[in-house]
């Protein structure tokens, strides 16, 4: 459950940075309320270097509620009543070479004290930039927008920068190349600050058809294949080329090299769930892709990432997904026949 979420406002940022998160954040508040849960009065709060407004790309004129010049008594006297703001955005910004980063000096020290208060950060594009400087990211991966790639690994070489990847996360600290990859990292960061199930109704308010699986895209500082485990990370690469493959949990453990217990519980540890629930996800993320690429019918694509029984495997797919298959299937056909009748 979260309090509070800072939005950092800074002169030449896009607008669609940050207006896209916080439409998700409000969907997840009116989803909440209609099914009268908990967490639906969190905060949304602007904050600038000072209260003067700042003015996004194209002009359009944003409003501070506070100032960092005066935060720390708003900080003192109310905010650290509930700690640091649960989750900051950091928005992309036009024109984000190193001098004029270099001009949001508050800001970049705020953002490096409010991590080390607890506050999970998020920054698009270039925005990226601004956490770099603050060296938050030093000996941590990163990506930023394609266009600055080659200044960007110039001017902070101390960050891993991750070229070939759209998003990154490393810990409590998420990075997005675009603005479109940043909606599937806010899908993600809703997942973690609410719930899947939550984060999953909202993801069908916002095109789900063009996304892909969120797990193919981000590179993990301390996740799956980078752990120090090798016998679960063998194991874990024989399942993501043996789909079809039953779970044979004892099969598994003598690929570890432990016994059936021991495997059960350091594959939990390394991977964050049970070896039945990876293999779902890893069965579910292929059958997305063919949904997608693929004209198999349900009951083919369900043989082949290993379910004999298509009935089961929709169950199995709408759980994870949000959506039965053939849900899914029918907004992936509008939207490429709605493509080619604009092209045409």
């Amino acid at each position: 459950m979260i309090k509070q979420v800072a939005v950092l406002a800074v002169d030449h940022m896009l607008m669609s940075s940050i207006a896209i998160p916080l439409e998700m954040l409000e969907a997840c508040r009116a989803r909440l309320r209609l099914q009268r849960q908990a967490g639906a009065d969190f905060r949304v709060e602007i904050i600038g270097q000072t209260i003067q407004p700042v003015h996004a790309l194209g002009g359009v004129p944003v409003f501070p509620q506070y100032g960092l010049d005066e935060l720390e008594d708003h900080i003192s006297q109310e905010i650290n009543d509930q700690g640091a703001p649960d989750l900051i955005l950091v928005p992309a910004l036009w024109r984000a070479s190193k001098p004029i980063i270099q001009r949001y000096e508050k800001a970049i020290q705020w953002l490096n004290q409010q991590y080390h208060a607890g506050s999970a950060v998020f920054a698009v594009g270039t925005g990226v930039c601004l956490l770099a400087e603050s060296g938050l990211l030093n000996g941590k991966p990163a990506v930023t927008h394609w266009h600055y790639l080659e200044a960007f690994a110039r001017d902070y070489p101390s960050v891993d920068l991750q070229a070939n990847y759209l998003l990154t996360q490393s810990e409590r600290i998420f990075c997005a190349a675009s603005v479109n990859s940043g909606a599937d990292m806010m899908i993600h960061i809703l997942g973690l600050l609410f719930d899947r199930e939550l984060a999953l109704q909202v993801e069908q308010q916002f095109s789900p058809e063009v996304r892909h699986p969120f797990e193919k895209q981000v590179f993990y500082a301390d996740g799956r294949h980078q752990h120090g485990d090798e016998g679960i990370a063998q194991v874990q690469t024989w399942m993501q080329h043996n789909l079809r493959e039953p779970l044979a949990l004892e099969r598994l453990a003598q690929m570890a090299g432990v016994g059936k217990r021991q495997f059960d519980r350091r594959f939990k540890q390394v991977a964050g769930l049970s070896p039945g629930q990876y293999l779902q996800t890893l069965r579910c993320q292929q059958a997305h892709e063919l949904l997608q690429h693929s004209n198999l019918s349900v009951a083919d694509i369900a043989a082949a990432v290993g379910y004999q029984d298509p009935g089961y495997f929709i169950r199995i797919f709408k759980k994870h997904s949000g959506q039965t298959p053939g849900q899914l299937r029918q907004k992936i056909r509008v939207k490429l026949f709605s493509s080619r009748d604009v092209a045409e």
